[in-house]
């Protein structure tokens, strides 16, 4: 059997690959082998998934590629519509050939250019993901499309932001065991306020054996049966000057959701305070104006601006719950360099097996418990 190392995480999948993961004994591995084989199997599923489409789109006939794999045919003529997609997005689907994007981040762009209808704007897409999206979340990566497709298509874009808000809808789903699901479909801008107002509903309430999640539910309900108090919530949208001024078209980023449409920006920032953010060579913030808060409330909120409002864990796209010193005080300044925002679960990991340094640069670097190594930059606007 050849050696689980970790060079096999940075091959291509292949036949070898796949005999190897099938007849590996799991429960006499390391963890870090194990790790290894689960990196491993992914690449090999999802170039497996390409194989998949591939043949689906060279048979013609869908009834007989129902028959053979016992799926229904709409099902098999939805997958065969899908297909396409190999030559839609040709560069995303080589990754997918190469095991470094899975399939569900293929989809997540596709859903994404759907809707252009000039193969040239979805080639502009397509090229500008191609490089970034192996190392992107799926969240992530759907940020970031929006943002090239919006980029590539200001004025489509904005007239499906308009289409949209007429599925705006209240569900109501059966659960087991006595529940019921209560879900509603809101225009970006208004959802992130009531999540917001609701948050802050569940922190005012006495501390108790309740999650947050229990306690934002209770307070949906308070709300909705007209026990809640009046709150003020601030909700952040970063835009560029341009933008602002009606020169371009560029998507604007809300906190915790991510690009929304120029017209949002600009309508969102006619009701509020602003705020002027100076970027780098690289887009990425550089300092703060310097008229609105004392120095302290300042710093905090560059570094949340720094991170573009989510953790700054590799991967996570959870909101800033809590600031924290890269270096521990009183070792580390108190300054924006130091400050980094995390959620509270990685804020905890922080302080336990994982370590965290940083870079002049603003990089930061994650050591894990298995000794592997991930990094984070501060966000590009």
């Amino acid at each position: 059997m050849k050696e689980i190392t970790r060079e096999l995480e940075s091959m291509q999948p292949s036949g070898v690959m796949v005999d190897l993961l099938l007849g590996v004994d799991v429960e006499n591995l390391a963890d870090d082998q194990k790790l290894t084989l689960l990196i491993a199997a992914r690449k090999a599923m999802a170039a497996l998934h390409y194989v998949e489409l591939s043949l689906v789109r060279g048979i013609e006939d869908t009834a007989e590629i129902a028959m053979a794999i016992r799926e229904p045919e709409q099902s098999v003529v939805r997958q065969k519509e899908y297909s396409d997609v190999l030559d839609r997005l040709p560069r995303c689907a080589e990754l997918l050939r190469r095991g470094e994007i899975d399939p569900r981040r293929l989809k997540t762009v596709d859903d994404r250019v759907v809707h252009l209808t000039d193969p040239e704007l979805i080639s502009q897409v397509d090229e500008a993901l191609a490089d970034v999206a192996p190392g992107l979340t799926r969240t992530q990566l759907a940020r970031r499309a929006t943002k090239a497709a919006a980029e590539a298509d200001p004025l489509g874009y904005d007239q499906r932001r308009l289409k949209a808000r007429e599925d705006r809808r209240v569900e109501f789903t059966p659960l087991p065991d006595g529940m019921a699901q209560l879900s509603i479909v809101l225009p970006a801008i208004d959802a992130r306020q009531a999540y917001d107002i609701l948050t802050c509903d569940a922190r005012s309430l006495p501390k108790d054996d309740r999650t947050t999640d229990q306690k934002r539910a209770d307070a949906f309900l308070d709300r909705f049966l007209g026990y809640g108090v009046d709150r003020k919530v601030q909700v952040h949208v970063t835009i560029s000057l341009e933008t602002l001024m009606g020169l371009t078209e560029d998507p604007g980023l809300l906190d915790g959701y991510g690009p929304i449409a120029a017209d949002s920006s600009r309508e969102l920032a006619m009701h509020g305070p602003w705020r002027g953010l100076l970027l780098d060579e690289y887009d990425r913030a550089d300092a703060l104006s310097r008229e609105k808060y004392r120095p302290t409330a300042r710093i905090k909120e560059f570094s949340e601006l720094s991170a573009g409002g989510v953790c700054s864990a590799p991967g996570c796209t959870t909101p800033i719950q809590e600031i924290d010193h890269t270096i521990p005080w009183p070792q580390g300044k108190t300054n924006a360099a130091q400050l980094k925002g995390y959620c509270a679960h990685h804020h905890h990991l922080k302080h336990g097996d994982y370590t965290v340094t940083l870079n002049q640069d603003g990089t930061l670097h994650w050591r894990t418990p298995l000794g592997r190594h991930y990094t984070t930059q501060p966000h590009q606007y």
